[in-house]
């Protein structure tokens, strides 16, 4: 049950508007929910609302 809240966090971040790409989201989270979410972000649908979700927070907070 590791991975749901891995991603979701993921998403958690990326909509907080702290991280201005994906590579700075994974890096924020724990090592051990990496994976998890690089393999989730392995599609390119998923990585790309990620991306989208990330750049409106990151330039909605400045």
């Amino acid at each position: 049950m590791r991975r749901p809240a891995a991603v979701e966090r993921a998403f958690q971040l990326a909509r907080s508007g702290q991280c201005r790409s994906v590579a700075e989201i994974i890096r924020k989270l724990p090592e051990e929910d990496r994976q998890a979410v690089e393999l989730h972000l392995a599609t390119p649908a998923a990585r790309r609302e990620l991306i989208l979700i990330c750049s409106d927070a990151w330039l909605a907070a400045r």
